[in-house]
This record gives C-alpha cells, sequence and structure tokens, in this order.
C-alpha cells in the first residue's frame, strides 16, 4: 500500500484544475460553435451552389455569349440591306464644255444645207449652250443597297456549324465545372459534418480522460497508486485538451470553405449524415458511363467537330462566291443623266492566286484535326485510368469500414476493462489513457472512412458524367449513426 498524499490538498489541487480549465474549454467551445447556424441538407447546398457559385454564373454568360454568336453566324444565310445618304459641296458645279459639240453641229448644219450663209449658220450655233451642268456645287443623295451571297463554297455553313459546335463546348464546359464543383462541395461538405464528429470525439475524449483524472486523484488519496500515475493522467488531460481545441478550428477552418462555395453568409451546418452503400456496381458499369458521359471526353470530341468546321471553312477559297445585288435611289432630285434610279444584278469573285496562303490554311487546319483526335484517344486512356484508380479507391474505403468494425467493438470493451481494473488497481494510468486514446483512433478512423467512400463515390461519378446518381447512393446508404 502506497503511502497516502494529504486528502485537503488533493482536493484543493483537483477542484482548483477543474475550476479554472472547465471555463476555458466552455469558452473555446461556445466560441467555435455556430450560433444561428443554418442547417442544410446535401441537396439543398448543391441548388444554392447552383444557383448563387460566381464560377458557374461566370459559365452561364460564356453559354449565353455563344448563343448570341450564334444568332450571328444565321444572319450570314440572309440578304443585307443598307441604306446610306449623303450631302455634297464641292468647289465649283460639275460641267461639260459643248463649245467643240457646237462646232460639229454648225458643221453638220453646212453639210445638210450648204446654200445657207455662213453668218446665218453662226447665229444659229452662237445660240446653243456654251456648257452643261451635270452636277451642281451643292447635291444631296440617297440610296437603299441590298447584297445577298448565294453561295459561297461552304463559308456560311462552316462558320454556322462552328458557331453551333462552340455553343455545345460552352455547354459542356459549364457541365464539366458543375461536376467538377460537385465534387467540391462533396468534400467540404461532408468535410465539415467529418470535422464537427471528430470534434465530438475529442470532448468525449476529454470527458473521459477528466473522468480518469478524478479517479486517479481519489485512489492517489487512498494510496493505491503513486503520484507519477496521477501526473501521468493530469497530462493526457492536457493532451486530450489540446487535440479537442485542434479539432474546434478545423471544424471552422471547413466551415469556412463550405460557406465560400456556396456563397452563403450565415454559418452553415451539414444535417445530411456522412454515408456507405454496400452494393456498387461492377466497375465495367462505370467505365461504359464515362466512355459515354464523361465531359472532358464530349469537350475533345467537340473541339474535333469544330476543327472539321474550320477546316471545311478553309477550303471553301478554292470556290467562287456567286452573290445578288441591287440598288435605288432614294432622292431622284440631284441624280446626274449618268446615274440610274435604280439597278440590280448577279456577280461572282474568286480569287486566281493569294501566293500559296490557301493550301497553307487547310494544311494548318488539317493538321489541328489531327492533334485534337490524339489528344482524345490519349484522354480515353487516362480516363479509363482514372475510372479504375477511382473505384478501387471507392472498394478501399469499403474493406476499410468492414474491417473498423470489428476494431471498434474491440476498443470499447477493451476501454471498459482497463477502467475497471485501474479502479481496482490492477492496471496503470497508461493502460487506461492508451486504451481511451485507442477507442478516439478507431472512431476517427472510422470517420476518416466514411468521408474517403463518400468523397471517392463523388469523384468517381463526376469521372463517369453522372453525378445525379449520387443521391441515389446518399438516401438508400446506411446512414453514419446506423452502422456498428
Amino acid at each position: 500500500m502506497l503511502p497516502r498524499r494529504p486528502k485537503i490538498m488533493l482536493d484543493f489541487f483537483h477542484n482548483t484544475y477543474r475550476q479554472k480549465m472547465g471555463p476555458i474549454l466552455l469558452a473555446l467551445f461556445l466560441m467555435f460553435l455556430p450560433f444561428g447556424a443554418k442547417a442544410l441538407e446535401f441537396d439543398k447546398a448543391f441548388s444554392q451552389m447552383m444557383a448563387e457559385n460566381q464560377r458557374l454564373a461566370a459559365a452561364i454568360s460564356g453559354i449565353e455569349q455563344k448563343e448570341a454568336e450564334q444568332k450571328t453566324a444565321r444572319g450570314l444565310y440572309y440578304p443585307q440591306l443598307q441604306i446610306s445618304a449623303s450631302w455634297t459641296h464641292m468647289n465649283a458645279p460639275l460641267e461639260v464644255e459643248l463649245a467643240a459639240l457646237n462646232s460639229m453641229t454648225g458643221q453638220l448644219i453646212h453639210t445638210l444645207h450648204p446654200g445657207l450663209p455662213p453668218q446665218q449658220i453662226s447665229a444659229i450655233t452662237g445660240n446653243l449652250p456654251q456648257h452643261y451642268e451635270l452636277q451642281e456645287q451643292n447635291f444631296l443623295k440617297s440610296d437603299l443597297t441590298l447584297s445577298w451571297p448565294v453561295y459561297t463554297g461552304g463559308k456560311i455553313t462552316a462558320a454556322n456549324r462552328a458557331a453551333d459546335v462552340q455553343l455545345q463546348l460552352a455547354q459542356s464546359s459549364k457541365e464539366a465545372l458543375s461536376h467538377q464543383m460537385f465534387s467540391e462541395l462533396v468534400r467540404l461538405y461532408f468535410g465539415v459534418r467529418l470535422a464537427d464528429a471528430v470534434v465530438q470525439v475529442r470532448r468525449e475524449v476529454v470527458q473521459g480522460m477528466e473522468k480518469h483524472l478524478h479517479q486517479a486523484v481519489r485512489l492517489e488519496e487512498t494510496g493505491m497508486i503513486a503520484l507519477a500515475e496521477r501526473l501521468h493522467a493530469q497530462v493526457a488531460v492536457e493532451e486530450a485538451r489540446r487535440e479537442y481545441k485542434k479539432a474546434l478550428r478545423d471544424a471552422q477552418i471547413a466551415r469556412t470553405a463550405l460557406k465560400s462555395l456556396i456563397a452563403c453568409e450565415d454559418d452553415v451546418k451539414p444535417r445530411s449524415p456522412l454515408f456507405f452503400y454496400r452494393n456498387i456496381p461492377d466497375m465495367a458499369v462505370f467505365m461504359e458511363k464515362a466512355r459515354k458521359n464523361n465531359p472532358l471526353l464530349l469537350q475533345l470530341h467537340q473541339q474535333e467537330a469544330l476543327a472539321s468546321a474550320g477546316m471545311q471553312k478553309e477550303k471553301s477559297a478554292y470556290k467562287p462566291d456567286v452573290f445578288l445585288f441591287g440598288t435605288r435611289a432614294l432622292i431622284t432630285d440631284d441624280l446626274t443623266v449618268l446615274e440610274p434610279e435604280w439597278a440590280a444584278g448577279a456577280g461572282i469573285r474568286f480569287t486566281l492566286f493569294d501566293g500559296f496562303s490557301r493550301s497553307g490554311r487547310v494544311e494548318a487546319a488539317h493538321s489541328v484535326k489531327n492533334q485534337i483526335s490524339q489528344l482524345r484517344s490519349q484522354a480515353i486512356r487516362d480516363m479509363e485510368a482514372l475510372v479504375e484508380s477511382r473505384y478501387q479507391r471507392l472498394m478501399q474505403a469499403i474493406e476499410q469500414i468492414d474491417t473498423l468494425a470489428v476494431s471498434r467493438t474491440f476498443v470499447r470493451e477493451y476501454l471498459r476493462v482497463r477502467t475497471r481494473a485501474f479502479e481496482e488497481g490492477f492496471a496503470t494510468s497508461l493502460d487506461v489513457v492508451d486504451a481511451e486514446l485507442a477507442l478516439s483512433k478507431v472512431q476517427i478512423t472510422h470517420l476518416q472512412a466514411l468521408f474517403d467512400f463518400d468523397l471517392a463515390l463523388a469523384r468517381l461519378l463526376e469521372t463517369t458524367g453522372s453525378i445525379s446518381d449520387f443521391e441515389y447512393y446518399r438516401t438508400n446508404a446506411e446512414k453514419e449513426a446506423e452502422l456498428p
């Protein structure tokens, strides 16, 4: 039997210690507790992210831009109708000198009437005007002009095809971003859920260690354990409190990141628990979905179509352009005798030689198409490897959860046995602390395994382009509290 320490001294130490540390821990907990936090189910968090996140809003604006450009390309099929008006002031009126014409007129009269005296002929020609005004010094013009390309060798068709593909690319980019941000939401949403659960575990560890310290003090009073045993219990309490404070800060950091992602000003408290779904389909099912729906593969396919449209456009340079045109004068008062009131016609335009630039552009467009085809082939292989990797991570999480089920049962019983043995003097404080820490470690590892499963599932569904399936797995899964 160990010598007893003065009971009054131990009581004073223990009560003072609890009086000091209790309020401190309570203050820490209250400081990090999200008062007025907005309880949020996962599906609601996803809806809020889709509606409020600025990156997604920018992607939607990009789609609207491509829709406007598509309308612009459609306009190339229609004629262009333009109206113009101008007022002009010249330095002098535009006139034609008639002296030479008058002289020729006199000669013609002499030829037709050789008997007329020269004086009479001169009198006739002298009365003729000496100049004719074609255009006044100030004049006003207004015209209506129409032009209509009826054949461009495929330029307009290629431009419209390119505009269609550009719109599809913008939509695919937005879908790819939505998939990426969905995985990020799963990481942050369930990361907060994990962090809150770890805080709870750490708080229970602190409570367990404080209870153990209280028992150690009582046993030291009775002389059943040495001072070192009680000091070891005290050190364990301090270590548990440090881990608890760290868990609180980690939870707050995770909560801040989640608020930023879903663009929420208030604190949020995730309500949807961590979950686990055992009956995952075979990897071949996910592989087939990825080949059809992977957002990045769809983008490469569309870029390949865009390159084909670009090559069609460059080849059209070898063909002529045929167009119709027409013009109508809206103001006829100032027209000259040489200008018609209206005119219409057809034209053709063809480049005979441009320094071989056409062939160079066709060659470049063909190279771009080949480059994208090669990138797509490599992307398919990379995608298949990524699906396999993420599927294996999912299976790894399942295996770990199954393994930890037995461990959790064992460490609970182990802690109970060690605590009872310590109370009866058959175990040391170190044994109890180790058992308490072993339980917390297994609990946190189990929570981490659930989180790893949820994140691995989200990333696998992101790769297969089927994030909508996540809700099925989540609603039909075993929840965090239901697991053994």
